[in-house]
């Protein structure tokens, strides 16, 4: 009876603690287009993964316009049509997957919209 009892007992702390699972969310880090000081946003390693997640599934050789995928994407929006230099949150490639869109396009987040801002008003450089 008494190792029952143990038994028992171990089987009850083992369901408490091993039930208990929390996934921590990091909360993604928006950074300020209008900040002059911001960090340099880099084409290829910040930029492109947004594309590439949310973008070239659809927007990929061969397919919808700009070709989004890795390897064409630069040379596909580095247009005065998708970029837009002189105010750029009004360029194409910002504002029609923006969050606010009420479109049926895939959206960015808050903090990839800030990102893709931030290189826009840094140049939009190919780096």
């Amino acid at each position: 009876m008494k190792v029952l009892k143990i038994l028992f007992s171990l089987i009850v702390v083992t369901l408490l603690f091993g039930g208990c699972t929390y996934n921590f969310i990091v909360p993604e880090e928006v950074v300020d287009p209008s900040d002059p000081d911001a960090p340099e946003v880099s084409f290829a390693g910040e930029i492109q993964p947004v594309f590439t997640a949310k973008c070239a599934s659809c927007h990929n050789t061969g397919g919808q316009l700009p070709d989004l995928s890795q390897g064409n994407a630069y040379a596909s929006i580095n247009t005065s049509r998708y970029i837009n230099a002189t105010t750029p949150e009004t360029s194409l490639i910002y504002t029609r997957p923006h969050p606010s869109n009420t479109d049926s396009h895939p959206k960015y987040s808050e903090a990839e919209a800030a990102l893709l801002l931030t290189w826009i008003t840094q140049g939009a450089k190919n780096n």
